[in-house]
């Protein structure tokens, strides 16, 4: 049966993927995101855009809505949206903290809450959530961003067990390294910590950390490596409770539990902070 799926941040890199995987896959997809002209493609592949910023409540209420109107039901969510605040913890103001925290975590929380009511009405549906490998391995130079991951990792664990007498799925997806545009995405706001008071102390840093992070999503997984799993997510029967498609996602999962944090935090100041 055709899936009806509404995913977030559909306008690039993995909602996009994600997005144009599920209508080639036949099923009714609706992408959301701000920038709606983005998503032209989508459109013509014979999918729907809808014009939604998950920190506003209307609008995603509204892109549920619509999705309702139109079709009946709503059977998956991807709640994909999310950006990457890069720079050290004491360079960023509490504002964009709020606001890396308000897009990554309560964004996703306000696109489940919207559908909810009504996959409980019909008693099925799967909620994915785009996590990350940085929710179990965070990152010098970048620790607000995988803040916000290991966040959802306890929203999606605890969301799950509440959904299970529902009979709604609830599935973590973990990717790496992605070869999308977050990097350019991203990039500014390392910009804008490079501009703040005490910045020189974290200079050397900031440049290894500019270096190693466009040089690792240049190398990154395809989205369309991302996108098959979130196709498995919302067409199985019983959806797995994670899915790390990448071999490095897997790889760093590994060795924190095999080798503690010790090592990883070695290796890790090592490509970044230089000791």
């Amino acid at each position: 049966m055709k899936k009806v799926v509404l995913i977030t941040g559909a306008s690039t890199g993995i909602g996009h993927a994600s997005a144009m995987a599920m209508i080639k896959a036949g099923h009714i997809v609706y992408g959301a995101a701000r920038r709606v002209e983005l998503m032209e493609d989508l459109v013509a592949a014979g999918g729907h855009a809808i014009e939604m910023d998950v920190t506003d409540d209307e609008t995603v209420k509204a892109g549920v809505s619509r999705v309702i109107a139109e079709q009946g039901r709503i059977d998956g969510l991807f709640a994909n949206a999310g950006y990457c605040l890069l720079g050290p913890v004491e360079l960023h103001s509490s504002k964009e903290v709020t606001r890396q925290f308000d897009v990554n975590v309560v964004g996703v929380g306000r696109a489940i809450q919207a559908v909810l009511p009504h996959m409980r009405k019909r008693g099925k549906g799967t909620i994915a959530i785009c996590s990350s490998v940085a929710g179990h391995v965070s990152m010098p130079g970048m620790a607000w961003y995988p803040s916000t991951k290991y966040a959802l990792q306890g929203l999606g664990d605890g969301l799950r067990m509440e959904l299970k007498s529902f009979g709604i799925n609830v599935a973590l997806v973990e990717p790496g390294y992605i070869a999308s545009s977050i990097d350019e995405a991203s990039l500014p706001t390392l910009d804008l910590a490079a501009n703040a008071p005490d910045a020189a102390v974290y200079k050397s840093q900031m440049e290894n950390l500019r270096k190693n992070w466009s040089a690792g999503i240049r190398n990154g997984a395809s989205p369309d490596t991302i996108a098959k799993v979130v196709v498995k997510a919302f067409t199985a029967r019983k959806p797995k409770r994670r899915y790390r498609p990448n071999t490095d996602a897997r790889a760093a999962v590994f060795m924190k539990r095999v080798f503690g944090d010790g090592l990883l935090d070695r290796m890790l100041t090592a490509g970044t902070i230089g000791r």
